[in-house]
C-alpha cells in the first residue's frame, strides 16, 4: 500500500541514504535514487513522500522538499525619507573628505 506522508530528515548520510522520521511516527529508510532532482537531503529539513513496504521495513520513495515550508521573511523595512538624506549628509561629507586629502585644497 503506498501512502504520501510528510516528515522531517532525521539522518542523510555521505553514502547516499538515510532516514526519515514521519510525522506518522514510522521511520523510513531514504536513498539518493529515491530523491526528486537527486539533490543531497540535509537534516532536519521537511519533505514529502510517498511509502512503501519492503520485507526490511518501510522505504520513503518520490521524496520532495515540502512546498509549504514558512521560510523567513528576508524583505527589509522601507527606509524613511530622514534616514536616507542622513545617508547621502554622510556619503557627501566622506567625499568631500576624500576629495581634500587627495587634491589638498
Amino acid at each position: 500500500m503506498v501512502k504520501k506522508v510528510q516528515g522531517i530528515v532525521a539522518q542523510f548520510g555521505t553514502k547516499g541514504y538515510g532516514f526519515i522520521m514521519g510525522d506518522d511516527g514510522e521511520k523510513y529508510f531514504v536513498h539518493q535514487k529515491n530523491i526528486f532532482n537527486k539533490s543531497r537531503l540535509k537534516v532536519n529539513t521537511r519533505v514529502v513522500f510517498n511509502t512503501q513496504n519492503s520485507e526490511k521495513g518501510w522505504v520513503a520513495m518520490d521524496v520532495n522538499l515540502e512546498k509549504d515550508v514558512k521560510k523567513p521573511n528576508l524583505e527589509s523595512k522601507m527606509l524613511s525619507y530622514g534616514a536616507i538624506k542622513s545617508m547621502f549628509v554622510i556619503l557627501f561629507i566622506i567625499q568631500a573628505i576624500i576629495v581634500y586629502k587627495i587634491f589638498g585644497w
